[in-house]
């Protein structure tokens, strides 16, 4: 029996080079939200043989959301390569399987609210570079869960 995705089985981590030429992975903290964007451009095509359409460009967009927690050093990377101009490695990743679906993303759009006394929030948005790759991790990266 296929069994439902639910939206906490998916969680989303960057990686990159620490200061001492380690690899690591970090989660964003309390994410709440995340989603992933398949879309293409379509091509007008008019022969003498054929009027129709086919794909142009297809383009892949990762964005998640969730509460700012103090010093996530995840997202606080996430801002310095978004002004630094740097591209950022992301891992959308099934807690599950551990399956995780790797590329470069350009950051599109870093965004802070602060709506109440309570809360402050981070959006994110990013265009995939290149193609994924798919990965088998031995574990989820450590990150927050519960709010």
């Amino acid at each position: 029996m296929t069994k439902i995705l639910r939206g906490g089985d998916k969680v989303f981590a960057i990686r990159f080079m620490g200061e001492l030429d380690e690899e690591q992975t970090l989660r964003v903290l309390y994410q709440t939200d995340g989603g992933r964007t398949i879309s293409a451009d379509e091509t007008e095509i008019n022969t003498k043989d054929i009027d129709g359409v086919d794909y142009g460009a297809v383009t892949e967009e990762i964005s998640f959301e969730g509460f700012v927690g103090i010093d996530d050093p995840a997202l606080d990377r996430i801002k310095t390569d978004l002004r630094g101009k740097k591209f950022v490695e992301i891992l959308e990743i099934d807690i599950n399987t551990l399956k995780a679906d790797v590329g470069n993303y350009m950051i599109n759009n870093l965004e802070f609210s602060y709506p109440d006394k309570e809360s402050a929030t981070y959006s994110f948005s990013a265009k995939l570079s290149g193609n994924l790759k798919e990965e088998t991790l031995t574990d989820v990266p450590a990150g927050a869960t519960e709010i």
